[in-house]
């Protein structure tokens, strides 16, 4: 855990201007397949964790994926299409470990493109299959999914395919900045469902892509009034808490083994990191056990709640949160907080089930 609550920091970065973020809206509802994901209350689990409110957005089901990853991509490539970056001959590529890569295949289906997809050994066999399946080409990479963003920008620039990746660093930033931007949607839908912004936000990290676009969206929409903001990430890859803990880009010292596959990265988005850096109060770290139970819980809900398919990266920010309110050395950051009984929480399930682990359900 990671507590700077109580610290005074700088202003995070925002990374757009409000005729972008109108512009996010604007693409998204003029799509005929557009339909905003559910906010869904459970009281139940409120309850048990000793909160007066407890509401997610469920990100299982959107755009015909059963991950939040298209929002961004779905974006992008709408605005490289518009800047002619994207034509009708560009092959689209990038590195994944799972949701992001079947987002950039799907895209490109939609758009009668080639997609190359390059996915590391440890990505699971059936990830592997729902990209394929989108008709996208797949490179086998030896290592993590770090060696696979190298081996894939590198072949990108040699090849002259457009590179749809979610994580920057140090030369190519715009196109993550695109994605993340597209990743606002989901807040702006929240915004649009609550009847009160609540007074804390869990959100995963991963290489901070969705973390930082709801930091940069908190800060535009309620600057210093904003929820504080708790980042949730695996033990075994937590680059973000590592990197505040140091003050600088750190690469996560941890295995990098963990059921969490689509958070398990070693280093932050150069992008992402100066947001983060000023904006994020806390960090919790979460073992594969607590996401497990995440997922169980919230696959067999209490009797007032409603059920929720999440995948173990999905569920991270859930687990995040119940260890928050329901252990006792997490005492300090709770009285940082100011959580208590009366405290309104959201966190965002981000992923669904993959049809290979539904026997956790």
């Amino acid at each position: 855990m990671l507590n700077r609550a109580s610290l005074d920091a700088a202003s995070p970065i925002t990374l757009w201007d409000s005729k972008e973020q109108a512009d996010v809206a604007r693409y998204f509802r003029s799509r005929p397949d557009y339909e905003a994901t559910p906010l869904r209350s459970l009281p139940g689990y409120a309850e048990q964790i000793g909160v007066s409110e407890l509401l997610v957005k469920d990100e299982t089901s959107r755009l015909g994926l059963p991950a939040f990853k298209i929002l961004g991509v779905a974006y992008a490539v709408h605005r490289l299409i518009e800047e002619r970056i994207i034509r009708s001959e560009s092959i689209l590529a990038c590195a994944t470990a799972g949701n992001h890569g079947r987002a950039v295949a799907h895209v490109a289906r939609q758009h009668k493109l080639k997609a190359r997809i390059y996915v590391h050994r440890g990505v699971s066999q059936s990830r592997v299959q729902t990209i394929a399946a989108e008709g996208a080409e797949i490179t086998l990479v030896d290592g993590t999914y770090d060696d696979s963003v190298r081996e894939v920008a590198r072949d990108a620039e040699a090849q002259g395919w457009v590179l749809i990746s979610d994580t920057a660093w140090p030369g190519y930033e715009e196109v993550p900045r695109l994605i993340m931007t597209g990743y606002t949607m989901l807040m702006i839908e929240a915004a649009e469902q609550w009847q009160a912004a609540p007074d804390v936000v869990f959100v995963q990290a991963g290489v901070g892509g969705l973390a930082c676009a709801v930091v940069s969206w908190l800060h535009s929409e309620y600057g210093a009034k904003r929820p504080s903001i708790v980042c949730s990430e695996p033990e075994e890859a937590a680059c973000v808490l590592e990197s505040i803990g140091a003050g600088q880009l750190h690469q996560a010292t941890g295995s990098l083994q963990t059921i969490m596959g689509g958070l398990n990265c070693a280093r932050v988005s150069s992008l992402a990191w100066p947001v983060l850096k000023t904006g994020v109060d806390a960090c919790v770290c979460v073992s594969d056990d607590a996401a497990n139970d995440a997922v169980r819980k919230l696959a067999h809900p209490f009797p007032s709640d409603p059920r929720i398919l999440a995948g173990e990266s999905g569920a991270c920010g859930v687990a995040a949160l119940s260890w928050v309110f329901l252990h006792a050395e997490a005492q300090p950051l709770r009285n940082s907080l100011r959580l208590n009984h009366q405290s309104r929480v959201f966190a965002i399930i981000t992923e669904g089930l993959e049809q290979s682990t539904a026997g956790l359900a």
